[in-house]
């Protein structure tokens, strides 16, 4: 057996006794060079538009932390990995990073994919933090305590949607879907049905008729055939849950057809500006959910200064809700690993749990009993105008999250109401 250096002897006796003394965890003292934190989200394929803003949001949030001194002194480093919203190569990039020591990531826009990682990162001891996807199960039947979502919970969103429309438009009671054919689809459009039947009768007055929803491929380039069940329909309102891409894709055939014009008013569950942007003055007028509106945040230093960074790394002034959660979740490690003084999963977990930590959309509270965070939902009325951006927010909700969010219910399916 070679015998160990004498200074490596001493260098180790020194650690520990650091260690000792100011009471950090040897591990903490011990390491050197950059905190390293996996960033998986995705950069190629029809969600790729949504991974930009990912990557931009944690981009800035590393700069602004680095420049503030790093984490316990350390620099950050991301470590970035395409999962092209696919399961399996998330599975694969994750597998990789875990294997080489990165334990906590952040990304994963897609509901299918973070519901792939709940289980791994419970198994390989790491963490995961959603910028995005909508699946009510991680945070219900498919809880995993290594998986966290720091932005607005897909209830509390999809139900503040259903409760304006009840009171914004009492009379529009005929609702169908155009809903995409996996998981966040599902899940946003059954939510969705659940609140309507909760709050037309409870603020209209009225029971509203819910038509079966239009089932819409994932990933295609050819929507024809779904726009022509639509057309067969006879629906006052719509909500829509394609989404990036696709639902580019798709509102542009609609356009051919004439379908949106059919709506009386257009619900968009999630995509921000993307279809606006991609539209222009051919946008139908519509109801679009925000994880992060800018101008409505106007104020908050940590939201003006975000934006100052945004636009100057990405000469883009108007950074989306994507971009701003991946904002959030690294502020919430860096403040949950401040607080454990340590990167050790298990003390990272159990920092995050309760924490409250500071973000462009004010304060938010990690809820203890699920990872689920705990925000306002913001809400914009979109329409097409004569203006460079070719379309302006005509008008805006902020919703207590706290009113619409369901309660904790970790490892258990909820219970939803249906037409």
């Amino acid at each position: 057996m070679p015998a160990i250096p004498r200074r490596s002897v001493l260098k180790a006796s020194a650690l520990a006794a650091v260690a000792a003394t100011t009471g950090l965890p040897a591990l903490v003292r011990a390491q050197s060079g950059s905190l390293k934190i996996g960033l998986i989200t995705p950069l190629s394929g029809p969600q790729e538009f949504i991974g930009s803003y990912v990557k931009n949001g944690a981009d800035v949030a590393i700069e602004q932390i680095n420049k503030a001194g790093g984490i316990l002194g350390r620099q950050v480093q991301l470590e970035i990995r395409d999962d092209k919203a696919n399961p399996a190569a998330a599975l694969a990039a994750a597998r990789e990073l875990l294997g080489a020591g990165v334990n906590l990531h952040t990304g994963g826009i897609s509901s299918a994919v973070v519901l792939a990682l709940g289980p791994v990162m419970q198994q390989e001891k790491g963490v995961f933090m959603t910028c995005g996807a909508g699946t009510e199960k991680m945070n219900h039947e498919n809880y995993s305590p290594n998986l966290f979502r720091p932005g607005d919970a897909p209830d509390a969103r999809t139900r503040a949607q259903a409760k304006l429309m009840a009171q914004k438009y009492p009379d529009i009671t005929r609702w169908t879907g155009l809903v995409p054919d996996h998981e966040y689809g599902r899940t946003t459009w059954s939510i969705f049905v659940d609140a309507l039947l909760e709050f037309y009768p409870a603020i209209a007055g009225k029971k509203p008729t819910v038509l079966e929803p239009i089932l819409m491929p994932y990933g295609v380039s050819d929507y024809r055939n779904s726009i022509t069940q639509a057309l067969r329909q006879q629906a006052d309102g719509v909500f829509n849950c394609t989404y990036g891409g696709d639902a580019i894709t798709m509102f542009q055939q609609a356009r051919g057809f004439g379908l949106m014009n059919r709506y009386k008013v257009v619900c968009d569950a999630a995509n921000e500006f993307l279809v606006a942007r991609g539209l222009k003055q051919q946008l139908p007028a519509q109801w679009t959910g925000m994880h992060y509106y800018a101008e409505a945040n106007k104020g908050n230093a940590m939201s003006d200064r975000f934006v100052a960074d945004y636009a100057a790394k990405t000469k883009d002034s108007e950074p989306l809700g994507w971009a701003a959660e991946a904002h959030a979740s690294l502020y919430a490690y860096k403040q949950a690993i401040e607080k454990a003084r340590s990167t050790d999963t298990e003390a990272v977990i159990a920092a995050l749990k309760g924490l409250t930590w500071d973000t462009v959309t004010g304060p938010r509270t990690m809820r203890a009993e699920d990872n689920q965070a705990i925000k306002d939902v913001e809400l914009v009325y979109l329409e097409p105008a004569t203006t460079d951006r070719g379309y302006k927010v005509a008008q805006y909700v902020k919703v207590d999250g706290k009113t619409v969010i369901f309660p904790p219910t970790p490892g258990k399916k909820l219970t939803l109401r249906t037409a």
